[in-house]
């Protein structure tokens, strides 16, 4: 990236992308949806959240050779986390295609015809590294929110959901300026290429609402399984930190909050607040509203038999560097990551962030509906851990109710 420039003007927009007579709301019943992500691990929970709460069809985007090998991929995903029914096959309709080519690399005729059979658009698909620069993850990430927008512009006009991230405002001078209608800051986003390229296409998507595109924009954090049955991603963020210093016998001892947010809360809110016409243009933030720490995390693994000696941040860094199994640690491939300041940032070492974000609009757009987020405490600790029992990745230390 050309750091001359800044952010806000890599963001272009064609003019092409504009809302047409008819417009979908978003409570409207939908007939289909276009999905990307669906061979994610957000993306598998959302798939099945919204075939479980409409009687709609999805259209999945997925990289493959044939349709039968993408719908495959659907399936073999929402197996591995144990989200797949038999009964859901008919209702999917897999679309072969790539978020960084023009139009997915779907030909004009054919993507105009999954425009014309869907009725929303849910963009969650995204390629993420947290050491990867900004030129390697620009196509896929901020190439494909463009052609999601222009997906959602095509034909008739229908809803764009977006799915963020809360990183964009994780580079505070003051941890101020949080909020959820807060406007878009380049200067909060920090000079990291995945948070980036979020940035950039969270500004393509206000650009189009401000062009009258019915929009909403769900920002998400640090991500961890299933608060019901402890079914995590095996590669995220949070469970390559448990996992990984578990293993090396050495945890960090950082006390300043942060947010762990279940998927399940995730996807369940983001569903719910995507059907609601008050929604139409508004940003979320999809947190956990009960904050914890690391060293808090990792007193509940210890309470659940996993011990790790807690060490400042600095040191432990320097001992997962010399100590951690190279061929079999999971947190290894993120040590480099450890080594820039923004690390620091995001790990709560150097101030508490997580402070100035705010979810009180998010809250309160939540209230009357029932869906609420677990709280990350032992009895979660114990179902989220026995997931990695059970996949051979920690020895088990005791049963899990």
């Amino acid at each position: 990236m050309d750091y001359t420039n800044s952010l806000d003007a890599e963001a272009h927009l064609d003019p092409a992308i504009q809302p047409g007579e008819t417009v979908v709301a978003l409570d409207a019943d939908l007939r289909a949806f276009f999905l990307t992500g669906a061979t994610g691990f957000i993306g598998a929970y959302l798939l099945r959240e919204l075939l479980d709460t409409t009687n709609a069809r999805a259209y999945t985007l997925v990289r493959a050779d044939t349709p039968e090998q993408a719908l495959d991929r659907v399936r073999e995903n929402l197996q591995s986390y144990r989200l797949w029914d038999d009964s859901l096959e008919a209702r999917i309709v897999p679309v072969v295609g790539d978020l960084k080519n023009a139009r997915f690399g779907l030909t004009e005729r054919a993507f105009a015809e999954v425009s014309e059979a869907v009725d929303a658009v849910y963009h969650c698909g995204s390629k993420l590294s947290y050491i990867a620069p900004y030129e390697f993850l620009s196509a896929a990430n901020v190439g494909g929110t463009h052609e999601a927008l222009r997906m959602a512009t095509t034909g008739h006009t229908k809803p764009l959901h977006y799915v963020s991230s809360l990183g964009i405002l994780l580079d505070y001078k003051e941890p101020v300026g949080g909020a959820e209608e807060d406007d878009l800051d380049e200067d909060k986003c920090p000079a990291v290429g995945y948070f980036q390229t979020k940035y950039v296409a969270e500004r393509l998507v206000r650009m189009a609402r401000e062009r009258g595109v019915p929009v909403t924009i769900h920002r998400i954090g640090l991500i961890v399984g299933d608060s019901r049955t402890g079914i995590s991603n095996e590669d995220d963020f949070v469970a390559r930190m448990i996992v990984g210093s578990i293993q090396a016998g050495f945890a960090p001892d950082v006390r300043a909050n942060m947010d762990m947010t279940p998927v399940d809360f995730i996807t369940k809110a983001m569903v719910y607040l995507s059907r609601q016409k008050s929604s139409t243009g508004k940003v979320f933030h999809l947190l956990n509203p009960n904050p914890i720490n690391w060293s808090g995390v990792f007193d509940l693994t210890e309470t659940v038999g996993y011990s790790a000696e807690k060490l400042p941040f600095g040191e432990w860094v320097e001992k997962m560097d010399v100590c951690a199994d190279t061929k079999t640690n999971p947190l290894c491939p993120l040590l480099p990551f450890f080594h820039i300041n923004f690390a620091r940032r995001m790990m709560g070492v150097s101030g508490d962030d997580y402070g100035a974000l705010r979810t009180d609009s998010t809250q309160a757009a939540l209230a009357s509906s029932g869906i609420t987020c677990a709280p990350i405490d032992e009895r979660f600790m114990g179902v989220y851990l026995s997931h990695f029992v059970q996949h051979g990745k920690l020895t088990a230390t005791m049963e899990f109710n």
